[in-house]
């Protein structure tokens, strides 16, 4: 019974070490710089281990193998092309669990890449290191390398100096801020005449312009001719009742067309500007109210009779008078 249980423990322990198998790979031992090479770490468990890796996010870590075959303190990163991917297959009842980079390297050496750890069942164990070298060029078979003799003379370095690149360049330094003083100064006066033109363009304007600027901008707009005959009326009578609204301090704009005759003969205007006036504001009514629908010729007419209204109500104006 004793030998049974010895038996038992040391299959036990064969099964356990065979149970956890790690190993590792490359695509290529040797590659040129930059291109790319795959390295991958396998392990071979019992489907129920649970295994933990912490994978590298931008380079792996090398040391460099000198020329007497020992490890330098010169170090390299190669840089992962992709990123890194792992991946677990079944296999009854154990599993394989494959993790891979994709590397570069871009400085020539021989390298050695120290083997990650990864933790099964919270026990850490070690991948070995993997060997990995990389050249600039492919050497072809058969075809022998020479040294490339190059001649070089020596150039002592000097320090820039401001003052001795003034001394010889100073003629030409000259044009170029002439050029800039005399573009500056011209855009500088482009700029003071345009500002003097627009402050003397600038005028508030009065009352009557105000008005007869507003009855061009009716008219323009020939809302007549877009199926709102209506709109133009109201408008333009709207613009009349506020003109004589403010000429003559006096509200207008909530009274009738009886109303508005009575206030402008009180006004002291005369008979025939308040008769005028009436049949405008008469025509306008009769459009709003009635639908009358007159030619284009006679709505017209009425603008150019509010405009002459305006002429004859406005006081002089004597800013241009010498």
């Amino acid at each position: 019974m004793k030998y049974a249980i010895y038996t038992l423990l040391f299959c036990g322990s064969i099964f356990n070490g065979w149970s956890q198998q790690l190993s590792e790979s490359t695509s290529q031992d040797n590659i040129l710089i930059g291109e790319p090479v795959s390295i991958k770490y396998i392990v071979k468990t019992k489907l129920t281990d649970t295994l933990a890796f912490a994978e590298k996010l931008d380079y792996i870590k090398a040391r460099f193998k000198d020329g007497s075959g020992s490890l330098s303190k010169k170090g390299a990163e190669f840089e992962l092309v992709d990123a890194f991917q792992d991946t677990i297959i079944a296999l009854g009842m154990t599993k394989k669990w494959i993790g891979e980079y994709i590397v570069t390297a871009w400085e020539d050496g021989e390298y050695i890449i120290p083997g990650p750890t990864i933790s099964i069942n919270d026990s850490t164990h070690r991948f070995d290191d993997i060997a990995i070298e990389v050249t600039l060029v492919e050497q072809k078979e058969d075809v022998d390398l020479y040294e490339i003799r190059e001649n070089f003379t020596d150039i002592p370095d000097q320090p820039f100096s401001p003052m001795k690149f003034i001394k010889k360049n100073w003629w030409w330094i000259v044009i170029v801020l002439g050029a800039i003083i005399m573009g500056w100064l011209i855009a500088r006066r482009r700029r003071w005449d345009r500002e003097i033109e627009n402050r003397e363009d600038i005028r508030p304007m009065n009352l009557k312009e105000r008005t007869i600027k507003a009855i061009e901008a009716l008219d323009a707009s020939e809302l007549y001719n877009k199926g709102q005959l209506k709109e133009h009326f109201v408008e333009l009578s709207y613009i009349l009742r506020s003109y004589l609204t403010s000429r003559y301090n006096i509200s207008l704009l909530d009274k009738t067309t009886e109303q508005t005759k009575i206030i402008l003969t009180k006004q002291g205007l005369n008979d025939e500007t308040v008769d005028t006036i009436a049949r405008i504001l008469s025509q306008s009514d009769m459009v709003k109210f009635a639908k009358s629908k007159p030619e284009v010729i006679s709505i017209l007419r009425q603008s150019t009779l509010v405009k002459q209204i305006i002429a004859e109500t406005s006081p002089l104006d004597f800013d241009n008078v010498d």
